[in-house]
């Protein structure tokens, strides 16, 4: 099962429900999605770092995105497969 945490806004009728959290990260996949500005690989490549040392996580895949537009299908899919969370930046 995939569930995707989404951090946009909610509607005030919605505020008072607890925000999902990712259970422990230790022994799981956690893939990083850049866009592959200096500043998100620069990014991408500390929190490989505290995600192994800190959080225990197995694996730290990281995944190019498009600068403009939505990632491959490709991508989508690996991700989806490989990864037991994700998180996506776009550092600009």
């Amino acid at each position: 099962m995939l569930i995707i945490l989404d951090p946009v806004g909610v509607p005030r009728a919605a505020a008072g429900t607890s925000a999902l959290v990712a259970p422990s990260l230790s022994g799981r996949t956690v893939g990083i999605l850049t866009n592959r500005w200096k500043s998100m690989d620069r990014m991408a490549e500390r929190m490989a770092a505290r995600l192994t040392e800190i959080h225990g996580a197995a694996a730290v895949p990281v995944y190019g995105i498009p600068v403009n537009g939505a990632m491959s299908d490709d991508v989508r899919r690996r991700v989806i497969e490989e990864c037991d969370a994700a998180i996506v930046g776009l550092a600009n």
